[in-house]
């Protein structure tokens, strides 16, 4: 949410709290003290009518000749009914005429609690210059009467000083003395206890505005467990705090949390007896924003909807400024930029004539200027007037020795700079020169890497057919050889190594195809469980040597679209991993399932299994983590990078599961709809 808005709800949350002023003497009237005891309970419980006719009550019974503490009271209550009305200038008189009282009763206590009273007044129009003197005055007053639970309601009114101020890190020093103060009473007073969240949750907001977030939300949740078990009513300031925490999560991106606390908070605002709809519209508005960065713009235009009619109808005008920002905001996002144009226009001429109407005033220093006059420098310079016109030339003489350095340091930087520019100039001919080589570099590597790929793939085709031819004879030599002995283990063997030989070859085309980005599928329909079997037996000659039990289970025979022999060289180029790095005698479950939109294959071995490091790259091409099998069986690194290439291909995933010792597990998802590609 904007600072400004902070500010207005923070300024808000002690305007009308003046309960304080009412002490009551063992020598008044008890129907007097009896009426406004109850008149300030129906006030605190929003129960203006009733407050009313306690007030009129009050009228007949009072006398008004009686210069007494009771009177005191009596225009104190008044004072505080009134600005529930809005009927400030009837307050206002009951302020001056407490004033009167606690001068003429000499009673330090209550020209404290007067001080906070105007201060209070003039805070409910946002008119903190005013209000400031009174603050700093009653702190010297509770300072030395040593009532640290008023004390601490004066820091707190500080901080909200220093945050309206921008001055965040100030703010959170008295908001945290404020804490100290009441934690310290809150056992004394209900109102104590419900203070130690309120400085809780203004040291959450001093975190927020000053980026540290996390802080911030440590804070707020710290005072939200607070509220929880606290003996005061918890409606109102857990409203407050969840909506705050919702806005920490929106500054954090944790959209859902955001939404989650928000419209709790919104819903717990608007409840009439929590008397915190304003505070509910900014964290609409808010909410709002939110939906429209996640682009669900009909939520957000229901929520500025929403906002919007609350504003008009509750007369709070104090919120258009933010409404106008985020409504500005959000055309924008919908592209809507005309709309956005006309909202960013209101938002500057609202806020213009709101600092028009604080006159820009620096708080801080106003602070300053009054703690100079506690310690009488003014009069002090003033009594001593030659010291003054002798700083005077001093200072006029330091200003110009001060001229004439910065004169010099900028003539310095001048000729520094002139000198720099000169060797940028140097610089940037460098290097536009060096970017002409690379360019030209660059497409002599083009012209290289096309001839690589070609003369590759060149050498990869005339291979395939004399290993084919090989294979192909040792097929005609099994009716001449004995089905056991050596020869048969000869014939084996060339079967392997042809096999892998062919394996390499079209790993090395397919890689070649993939870096031209000319891997065409060839798609027909088939059934997973069948390439699966076939190419199991395609490897028998590899994994019965080594005892290695595979097993197949398969849940359905859903026809899929795919490139029969690309997938079929992933499931081979998996299974050469498995049987490579399994141990004698150990298994591969094969198992084949299906989800509503894609159909899985799931490859499990009981092997050596791959370390994080491993895990990290083993899909990547090239990549320097191969590991020659149990056996000593080779590899060249590219098989799995092909495998991913020609899955993602099919629209499809794959990815393992591993640890060390503890085997692999791949995973093939490929999809049931029909893509083209």
């Amino acid at each position: 949410m904007s600072n400004k808005n902070h500010q207005n709800r923070l300024l808000r949350s002690g305007v009308f709290i003046i309960a304080i002023f009412l002490t009551i003497s063992s020598h008044s009237s008890p129907i007097i003290d009896s009426l406004l005891k109850l008149g300030n309970f129906h006030i605190e419980k929003i129960h203006y009518d009733w407050a009313g006719k306690v007030a009129e009550e009050l009228d007949k019974q009072i006398d008004l000749s009686d210069e007494n503490e009771q009177l005191f009271n009596y225009y104190a209550f008044k004072a505080n009914y009134y600005s529930r009305l809005e009927k400030y200038d009837e307050q206002f008189s009951c302020l001056k005429k407490t004033e009167e009282l606690a001068n003429k009763l000499n009673d330090r206590s209550k020209k404290a609690s007067v001080l906070i009273g105007f201060s209070a007044y003039y805070e409910q129009f946002n008119n903190l210059k005013k209000a400031l003197p009174y603050i700093l005055k009653a702190i010297d007053e509770y300072t030395f009467l040593k009532e640290e639970h008023n004390l601490a309601y004066q820091y707190n009114k500080l901080g909200l000083i220093y945050y309206a101020d921008g001055d965040y890190k100030k703010a959170k020093k008295y908001f945290e003395v404020a804490y100290t103060l009441y934690f310290k009473h809150r056992n004394e007073s209900v109102e104590n206890a419900y203070w130690v969240q309120n400085s809780l949750s203004n040291i959450g907001l001093c975190y927020q505005q000053s980026g540290e977030k996390i802080k911030a939300l440590a804070i707020m949740k710290m005072a939200l467990r607070y509220c929880q078990t606290a003996p005061f009513e918890k409606g109102r300031p857990i409203a407050v705090i969840k909506t705050n925490i919702g806005a920490i999560y929106g500054d954090l991106r944790q959209i859902e949390l955001a939404k989650y606390y928000l419209n709790q908070g919104i819903k717990e605002c608007f409840l009439p007896e929590n008397n915190e709809l304003g505070h509910g519209i900014e964290s609409l508005i808010y909410l709002a924003t939110i939906y429209s960065a996640v682009k669900k713009f009909k939520s957000a235009d229901s929520c500025f909807q929403f906002a919007n009619t609350f504003i008009i109808s509750n007369g709070y005008w104090f919120i258009q400024d933010f409404y106008f920002q985020q409504i500005a905001v959000h055309k924008a996002n919908k592209g809507d930029y005309k709309s956005a144009f006309f909202a960013h226009k209101k938002y500057l001429e609202i806020t213009d004539s709101i600092d028009k109407a604080m006159e820009k005033s620096s708080f801080g220093k106003q602070i300053l200027l009054y703690s100079l006059e506690k310690k009488e420098m003014e009069n002090e310079l003033l009594s001593k007037e030659y010291r003054y016109k002798s700083l005077e030339v001093k200072v006029v003489i330091a200003f110009v020795i001060f001229f004439l350095i910065g004169i010099s340091v900028v003539y310095i930087n001048l000729r520094k700079i002139k000198t720099k520019n000169q060797a940028l100039v140097v610089l940037n001919e460098q290097v536009t020169k060096q970017k002409s080589n690379l360019e030209e570099l660059n497409l002599t590597l083009s012209k290289i890497n096309q001839n690589k790929n070609y003369l590759i793939q060149s050498i990869a085709h005339d291979l395939r057919t004399p290993i084919g031819n090989v294979m192909s004879l040792n097929g005609l030599l099994e009716d001449h050889i004995k089905q056991e002995g050596e020869g048969l283990e000869y014939q084996n063997l060339i079967e392997s190594s042809c096999q892998m030989a062919l394996n390499i070859i079209e790993d090395i085309l397919d890689q070649s195809m993939i870096e031209r980005g000319k891997l065409n599928l060839r798609k027909t329909e088939t059934v997973l469980p069948k390439i699966v079997e076939e190419t199991v037996a395609m490897l028998q000659f590899r994994w019965q040597p080594k005892e290695i039990l595979v097993q197949t289970k398969f849940e359905t025979f859903t026809p899929i679209f795919i490139d029969e022999d690309r997938i079929k060289r992933v499931i081979l180029n998996i299974l050469i991993n498995a049987i490579k790095f399994s141990p004698r005698a150990s298994s591969i479950n094969i198992e084949q399932s299906q989800n509503e939109a894609s159909c899985i294959l799931k490859i499990r071995d009981q092997g050596i299994g791959m370390s994080e490091e491993i895990l990290a790259q083993i899909f990547e091409k090239n990549t320097k983590v191969g590991r020659e099998g149990l056996e000593n069986e080779k590899t060249i690194g590219i098989g799995l990078s092909i495998a991913k290439s020609i899955v993602e291909e099919h629209h499809g995933k794959i990815y393992v599961e591993s640890e060390p010792n503890y085997g692999s597990t791949f995973y093939i998802e490929l999809p049931l709809s029909r893509f083209e590609s």
